[in-house]
């Protein structure tokens, strides 16, 4: 095989290697597929980056594009969601979006329920109720709150029989 004809056939497994990237990259971020966006309104957004998954059902449907920071203080964060077509039959006008986390530290994601069957379908560039995420401090609060009255439970008990 002549130089010319290896450097041909490295330029064109090279530009192959190439097109399939974008292809593979394109695929997730729904550039070649046909989609409509959807919003979300939410207090806080912590954790929550543009490029994160929407998953309905708890599956990938969608990413989301972007966030957009109030103009005015007491007004709420607004997320911009890509969906793939596929999922305009099933999300509806009383559908819910919930911030989730992909285990106990992992990576936040929007979460869409299913509506229900009696709602209209929505339209691009709806807007969709939300559910305040669920905050770790809350909880790790509540938890210490719980731990305390049941140290002053056992603490009773234990003078309890004592007596």
């Amino acid at each position: 095989m002549s130089r010319v004809a290896r450097l041909g056939a490295f330029i064109v497994v090279t530009l192959a290697i190439l097109v399939a990237g974008i292809f593979v990259i394109g695929g997730k971020q729904y550039l070649f597929s046909s989609t409509y966006q959807l919003r979300a309104q939410f207090d806080n957004v912590e954790g929550l980056d543009a490029g994160a998954d929407v998953r309905l059902g708890g599956v990938h449907s969608g990413t989301v594009r972007d966030i957009v920071l109030p103009h005015k203080p007491g007004e709420k964060v607004t997320v911009v969601m890509d969906l793939g077509k596929s999922t305009h039959e099933i999300i509806k006008q009383d559908s819910l979006v919930t911030i989730e986390t992909e285990g106990l530290l992992g990576n936040q994601y929007l979460a869409i329920s299913f509506g229900s069957a009696a709602s209209s379908n929505v339209r691009d560039g709806d807007t969709l109720a939300s559910q305040p995420p669920l905050e770790m401090s809350d909880l790790l609060a509540k938890t210490s709150d719980i731990l305390d009255s049941s140290q002053q439970a056992i603490q009773n008990a234990t003078r309890a029989t004592a007596n």
